[in-house]
C-alpha cells in the first residue's frame, strides 16, 4: 500500500466525522446522502437526511412519495432537480430491477441522475470496487500533494482522475474515497487549511514549496448574465390565502412556488389586471438571486384579489394553468421550498 494511503487511512479512522450514514453500510442511505452532499454543507444535509430517511425509508417509500411531500422532504437543500432524479432512480430500480440495487459502477452510472462521482461512491462504499472519486475536496488535495498548477483544464482533470486512480488501495477503496473528501473538507481546506494536522503534510509538494494558497488556482468563472424576472403574489384578501404554481419555465423549472414572468410577459400581465380591474401593487424594494451562472434582480407584483374576484377566471387569463395551490398565510412559509420565494414572500410581509 502507498505511504501516503496509509497515513490517510490510519488519519481517516482516528478522525472521521460521525455522520448517520456512516453508522452501517447501507446503499440506500449511502445513495440518498451522496446526491443530498452535491453542493450542500453538512450542517443542512445531516438534519435533512435524518428527517427524509425517517420518512422514507426504503426504495419503495422514495419510488411512492407524491411531489408535495419529496418537495418539503428536500426544502432548504437547493437543487430540486436532484430530488426529482433521486425518484427517477428509485422508480427505475422498483419497476425495472425488480427493487434490486445495481451491483457495479457501471451499472450505477444507468441510473437517473447518477453521474461518475456518485457511482464512484456507492460502488467503492457498498461493494468495495476499485473506482475513485474526484470531487472539489479531491481535487484540492491533490493539486496540493502534486503542486499542479493547471486542474481545471481536461488534461488538468484527467491528471488528477488518474493520479486518484493509481493510489486507491484494492482493500479499502470506500474509506480512502471517503477519506480523501473528509481531509479537504476539515484539513486540507480551501481558506485556512490546518496543514500542522495534516497527515500527508510531509509528502505535499505545495506545503514543501510553500504555493499552498495557489494551489489549486482559481477555477476561471463562466460569465454572469443579468436578467429581470417579476415574482407574482396572487393574494385573496379575505381568505388570506396565496396562489403557488407548478413551474415550467426554465428558472426553477418543476418548483412550486410563486408564479414568476419575464421582462417582456409583464407587459401584456399588466394589460390584462388592468382590464380585469385587479387591484395591484408593487413593494419598492427589489429582490436580488443567483442561478447558477444568472443574476436576476427581481420585482414583486402583489394581485389582490376580492371575493367577487373569479380566481379561476383571472388565473387563466394570466395564462396560470392547473394545478394552483392555495395556501393559508399560517401555512405559506413551509410550503415555500426555495430562497428565491423566500425572498419574495419577505417583501410582500414588509408592506402587509
Amino acid at each position: 500500500m502507498h505511504f501516503c494511503v496509509e497515513n490517510l487511512l490510519d488519519w481517516y479512522d482516528n478522525h472521521q466525522r460521525l455522520l448517520p450514514w456512516r453508522q452501517e453500510i447501507n446503499i440506500y442511505h449511502t445513495w440518498v446522502s451522496e446526491v443530498m452532499s452535491q453542493q450542500t454543507v453538512l450542517a443542512v444535509v445531516v438534519p435533512k437526511f435524518s428527517e427524509f430517511i425517517k420518512q422514507l425509508p426504503t426504495v419503495y417509500d422514495l419510488a411512492a412519495c407524491d411531489e408535495e411531500t419529496l418537495r418539503q422532504l428536500w426544502s432548504g437543500l437547493g437543487y430540486y432537480a436532484r430530488a426529482r432524479n433521486l425518484q427517477k432512480g428509485a422508480k427505475m430500480i422498483v419497476e425495472q430491477l425488480n427493487g434490486h440495487f445495481p451491483q457495479s459502477y457501471e451499472a450505477w452510472l444507468k441510473i437517473p441522475g447518477c453521474g461518475a462521482y456518485t457511482a464512484a461512491a456507492i460502488a467503492s462504499i457498498c461493494y468495495y470496487e476499485k473506482v475513485a472519486c474526484v470531487d472539489g475536496n479531491v481535487i484540492r488535495v491533490v493539486s496540493r500533494l502534486l503542486a499542479l498548477s493547471d486542474v481545471w483544464s481536461q488534461s488538468g482533470q484527467s491528471a488528477i482522475q488518474d493520479y486518484v486512480n493509481n493510489i486507491i488501495p484494492a482493500e479499502r477503496p470506500g474509506d480512502f474515497n471517503q477519506a480523501m473528501m473528509e481531509l479537504g473538507a476539515t484539513i486540507c481546506r480551501k481558506s485556512k487549511p490546518l496543514c500542522h494536522q495534516c497527515p500527508l503534510q510531509k509528502h505535499c509538494l505545495a506545503f514543501t514549496n510553500n504555493c499552498i494558497a495557489q494551489c489549486p488556482p482559481k477555477k476561471p468563472r463562466r460569465t454572469s448574465v443579468n436578467i429581470e424576472l417579476f415574482a407574482l403574489i396572487i393574494w385573496h384578501k379575505e381568505t388570506n390565502t396565496f396562489a403557488l404554481v407548478k413551474r415550467t419555465k426554465r428558472f426553477l423549472k418543476d418548483t412550486i412556488g410563486f408564479p414568476l414572468v419575464s421582462t417582456d410577459e409583464v407587459i401584456e400581465l399588466e394589460s390584462t389586471l388592468y382590464s380585469l380591474s385587479i387591484q395591484i401593487s408593487k413593494p419598492t424594494d427589489n429582490f436580488s438571486h443567483t442561478i447558477t451562472h444568472h443574476r436576476i434582480s427581481g420585482r414583486v407584483f402583489i394581485v389582490q384579489l376580492t371575493e367577487n374576484s373569479d380566481s379561476a377566471l383571472i388565473l387563466q387569463k394570466l395564462g396560470f394553468s392547473a394545478p394552483i395551490y392555495w395556501v393559508k398565510r399560517s401555512d405559506i412559509a413551509e410550503q415555500l421550498a426555495t430562497t428565491l420565494d423566500k425572498k419574495v414572500f419577505q417583501l410582500f410581509l414588509m408592506q402587509n
